[in-house]
């Protein structure tokens, strides 16, 4: 009999001794997802965005350029007045850049453009081949002195045409 009491007491510090192995192993498992989830921040996913592509435009500049000025003549005095816009082509994301500029040398392109139309004659500028080989020479100045070039640097814009508004000898 006392054996049978000792297997019973036994038994009975068996059952007291706490919760079943299962149920510690579940509440580990759900104490350490719980933790899991808060403790460890989410993984970002790097999507690579293609670059953005950006198309040139032609932008014609609103302000007209006035020159009057004596050209070159054989005989009495003359008088000329012309008066143009121009267009520039110029990379989307860089037209506020491109303006800029423009602000920066609006006299100095003015000035140049006096200089230029006063070198010729007043024949010269009124033939077909003179007034091509003026515009070309032309947006060729208001290229250079709108849109320098600066050694390693991608050129902002371009001048590509003049729009004459008033091409008058008096």
């Amino acid at each position: 009999m006392a054996d049978d009491k000792k297997k019973e007491d036994s038994k009975d510090e068996g059952k007291k001794k706490g919760l079943p192995p299962i149920v510690m192993i579940a509440v580990g498992a759900i104490l350490g997802g719980a933790g899991a989830v808060f403790a460890i921040p989410p993984k970002e996913i790097e999507v690579e965005k293609p670059a953005p592509v950006y198309e040139d435009i032609d932008v014609l500049h609103p302000d007209v350029i006035d020159i009057t000025f004596n050209p070159r003549s054989r005989t009495g005095k003359a008088v000329a007045v012309f008066s143009f816009k121009f267009v520039y082509t110029v990379r989307e994301d860089r037209k506020e850049e491109a303006y800029e500029l423009l602000k920066q040398h609006w006299e100095d392109a003015g000035s140049r453009a006096l200089i230029l139309l006063s070198t010729r004659t007043r024949q010269e500028m009124e033939s077909e081949k003179g007034k091509t080989l003026l515009e070309a020479d032309l947006v060729e100045e208001l290229d250079k002195t709108f849109f320098p070039e600066v050694p390693g640097e991608e050129k902002v814009a371009t001048v590509t045409r003049v729009i004459w508004k008033k091409f008058l000898f008096q």
